[in-house]
């Protein structure tokens, strides 16, 4: 594991995730038939597709909550199972059924990109298993809500505008953004926001170009952008597909001059496979930073360092460790592995976790929590090879109430 930074910096995607399946403990051997007393979680993790090198470090985390209770709960124990979603909705939804019916899952967390989730939400719903996902679509939380189904990641309303809000407030003169987004559940959620939100914070959207997940070549795109000379490009994607962005800017010559703004990122994941002169001039909204100062978190940081040789972690771990985190708080709160029971536990509920303050909105299964926004270090002013950049912003202030599309959240 000592080599785990450089590896990531000089294969690809695909060898990072082979060689993190072994230290996650992703690939999981078959589990015995569930017995009475104990309770089966789903951990539904890209294994393999466009976001194969996330999938073990989403388990790693999930690992780290179900450590920390010794893989029991509400008298049981646990029966940790995974399955390769390959970020195909298709592949993610028959697999989650094979799950719930060969292994007898009763909970749900995962996958990684939205519209995966959507697929998932609905096998959820049929078979009355609760679900938990972490991701940038309102939808779970909105049009497509019910009963069954929460979020755990902040609203793509609060990203978005916190986003909106830092930049303007360190750059006060700016006045045009430019957009890249990537073309499905996710990107389209975070536009509409950033779209609506640009004109409060005295900013206009010269252009949006959106591209397709696993794109490569930006070319194209930054060479329209340019054209605009916009204040800053805006960009909603993820993973590899904002890197290579990023990496292509920096190439023609934007950043550092000009801020680029990684409006939902992936924080530690992204950050440690960019050069330093690339993310000189970086915004990095994130649903997490490793920096977060609350016990919790601290805790988790060093068990999450002793298994990643080091490197602290970034927004997927702290996903799969938080989606299990509160999975298991609510069978903990109702003292039962029914899902139904835990559900009903869980609406409402209030407490403070390893990202700080939360709430669990009734209405629509939205969590409220803290997200963060970033402004990357040069160089010379990191502190270690993984002080990539200073929360200047935080914010938790809640989609308002008549944007949100869950208008009955249903019942079981």
């Amino acid at each position: 594991m000592i080599t785990f930074v450089s590896r990531i910096k000089a294969r690809a995607a695909a060898t990072f995730a082979a060689f993190m399946l072994g230290a996650a403990g992703l690939v999981l051997p078959s589990a015995p038939t569930l017995a009475a007393d104990d309770v089966a979680i789903l951990g539904l993790w890209p294994q393999s597709g466009p976001y194969a090198d996330v999938g073990p470090l989403l388990n790693m985390g999930a690992v780290i909550a179900l450590e920390e209770v010794g893989y029991k709960v509400a008298g049981k124990k646990i029966k940790y199972v995974t399955r390769d979603s390959e970020t195909k909705a298709g592949t993610a939804a028959r697999r989650s059924q094979e799950a719930i019916d060969s292994d007898g899952a009763k909970f749900v967390i995962g996958p990684w990109a939205s519209g995966v989730a959507l697929a998932v939400t609905e096998v959820s719903k049929k078979n009355k298993v609760m679900y938990y996902f972490s991701g940038g679509t309102e939808d779970i939380s909105g049009k497509r809500c019910h009963r069954y189904a929460f979020m755990w990641a902040a609203s793509p309303w609060t990203a978005m505008d916190v986003n909106l809000r830092t930049f303007k407030k360190t750059h006060p003169n700016a006045k045009t953004i430019y957009m890249f987004v990537v073309d499905y559940a996710f990107g389209w959620s975070l536009q509409k926001y950033v779209e609506q939100l640009a004109p409060k914070y005295g900013l206009t959207v010269v252009g949006v170009d959106r591209h397709p997940l696993g794109q490569r070549e930006y070319s194209s795109y930054i060479t329209k952008a340019m054209a605009k000379n916009p204040d800053a490009v805006f960009m909603i994607n993820f993973g590899i597909d904002a890197i290579s962005a990023v990496r292509q800017l920096h190439n023609f010559g934007y950043t550092p001059k000009k801020p680029v703004i990684l409006s939902w990122s992936s924080g530690v994941e992204e950050l440690v496979q960019m050069d330093p002169a690339m993310r000189a001039n970086l915004q990095v909204g994130t649903n997490y930073y490793y920096t977060v100062d609350t016990p919790e978190n601290k805790a988790f940081v060093e068990a999450y360092k002793k298994k990643s040789g080091g490197v602290p972690p970034g927004y997927a771990p702290a996903a799969g460790y938080g989606l299990m985190k509160m999975t298991l708080l609510a069978m903990q709160k109702a003292n039962s592995t029914d899902p139904q029971k835990a559900i009903q536990a869980l609406e409402g509920a209030k407490g403070k976790n390893f990202v700080g303050d939360f709430e669990v909105v009734a209405k629509t299964h939205q969590t409220v929590r803290p997200f963060f926004v970033l402004k990357t270090k040069v160089e010379k002013d990191m502190k270690d090879k993984h002080d990539f950049g200073t929360i200047v912003d935080v914010s938790a202030t809640p989609q308002p109430a008549d944007l949100n599309e869950c208008k009955d959240i249903g019942g079981f």
